[in-house]
């Protein structure tokens, strides 16, 4: 019998040290999982890499108000400006993911700053869990009025005739509009030279005064300068004419299928935000974008709404990513 007793006794601590060990794990996981059901119990912070008033930020903030009304819950839009929304995006990553930090992004720091930027502190696909693709607009292109070309056929011919003299300009290297830009010189099989910019604002104003000649900038940003005659539109990066401007031809008309795009909006969390969040936060955007009050101010910007799923904007950044990234490569271009 005392045999048989102590036989038993190291099954007995092993099959007791299982039950602790299991009973820590169901404990470690309670409020997790009790976070995720109480969700949203407090303020959520959006963080947007841009400054106040600009373009993204006011975007954001249309989208903010509605989801306060969606979520019965405060959404507070703080913006960390800088590096093209590089800074944002680190600060998000970083975050505890409780689903009370989310990011309002644009390509720049997802799949341009990963192409173009050394030792960037962040992967963009692995180190957050995308949301939504909130909506986004197509690019219009626009030059000073004397340049002498007034369509984007003209453009190519004037810019083959003079390779390397024509310029234009961009935020930066990592932007959709530089990609664009580069993407036009491929297709069309042309050489223009690339003047980079802080900021839209600054950009916009030279463009204006003729110290560069084109560029590349949603409809929300440069209508108002083409009505006033301040810039002219040689074609619009869309699938089909702008309704507030049908006068604009598309890229796509003049025989170039791939300029269809241009900036875009999308939700994102950090990596390890539960999936209950993921999906309330999904749910409740998409049910915010579906407002009338919502679609009407976005259509007033030329945002076209979106609100994707989870899967179908991851999806998306892979696509963008995978595009880009062949541009570079062509361009022979490597992070610096």
């Amino acid at each position: 019998m005392i045999i048989r007793a102590l036989a038993t006794r190291p099954a007995r601590r092993r099959a007791l040290a299982a039950l602790c060990g299991l009973a820590g794990l169901l404990a470690a996981a309670l409020p997790v999982a009790a976070s995720a059901q109480a969700w949203p119990a407090k303020p959520i912070r959006m963080i947007v890499g841009y400054p106040p008033g600009g373009g993204t930020d006011t975007v954001a903030r249309m989208l903010a108000q509605q989801l306060s009304l969606e979520i019965k819950q405060p959404v507070v839009v703080e913006n960390r400006a800088g590096a093209s929304g590089t800074i944002a995006t680190q600060q998000v990553v970083r975050a505890e993911p409780d689903g009370y930090t989310v990011l309002f992004a644009t390509a720049s720091p997802l799949t341009g700053a990963p192409l173009t930027v050394k030792d960037l502190q962040y992967d963009p696909m692995n180190d957050l869990i995308p949301v939504t693709l909130v909506g986004g607009g197509p690019f219009i292109l626009v030059a000073n009025p004397a340049f002498p070309p007034n369509t984007l056929p003209e453009l190519v011919a004037y810019a083959r005739s003079r390779p390397g003299e024509v310029n234009y300009a961009s935020p930066g290297i990592m932007t959709a509009n530089f990609f664009f830009s580069e993407q036009l010189n491929m297709d069309a099989g042309i050489k223009t030279m690339h003047v980079p910019y802080r900021g839209s604002a600054a950009l916009l104003n030279d463009v204006i005064a003729g110290q560069v000649q084109y560029t590349l900038d949603t409809p929300g940003t440069t209508l108002t300068f083409i009505r006033n005659g301040k810039l002219k539109a040689l074609a619009i990066f869309s699938e089909k004419r702008l309704d507030r401007a049908p006068e604009i031809p598309t890229a796509k008309e003049a025989g170039y299928p791939n300029l269809v795009g241009g900036s875009w909006y999308g939700l994102l969390v950090p990596k390890g935000t539960p999936p209950q969040i993921v999906d309330g936060l999904y749910k409740a955007t998409k049910s915010a974008l579906s407002s009338a009050e919502v679609r009407t101010a976005m259509e007033g910007r030329d945002v076209m709404v979106q609100g994707t799923s989870p899967d179908e904007f991851s999806r998306f950044l892979h696509a963008e990513f995978k595009r880009w990234q062949d541009v570079t490569q062509k361009l022979g271009i490597s992070p610096q």
